[in-house]
């Protein structure tokens, strides 16, 4: 069961699911305020300290994945301009980059990604 309160507020919601919580818990907001979609939620969950610092590593893994994927396809896109500069066919730089040629056509409509 997951329990939830806002701070400040005589708001509480008891659900079975998270989602269910944080919807029953805006619903409640809701009630109180004109407009409970400008309230912006801290959550705060507790959690054992182990599954805590495994959660917060999961998390961190997927920013690093992230990061990761944006140079992967600004290398991609830097790489099929080299290539066609060198008045190679299309379907050949799809091939050397192993990307469809739908795919090659999307790395290279795509605007430079920024370093966030």
């Amino acid at each position: 069961m997951w329990r939830a309160s806002v701070k400040g507020l005589r708001c509480r919601s008891r659900a079975r699911t998270l989602r269910e919580a944080r919807v029953k818990l805006r619903s409640a907001v809701a009630a109180l305020v004109e407009d409970a979609y400008s309230i912006d939620f801290v959550e705060d969950v507790k959690l054992p300290g182990d599954t805590r610092r495994l959660l917060v590593r999961h998390w961190a893994a997927r920013r690093q994945m992230k990061e990761a994927a944006r140079r992967a396809r600004e290398a991609a896109r830097t790489a099929a301009q080299a290539l066609l500069a060198l008045k190679l066919k299309r379907h050949d730089v799809a091939d050397l980059l192993g990307l469809s040629a739908a795919r090659l056509q999307q790395v290279l409509d795509a605007p430079p990604d920024r370093e966030a």
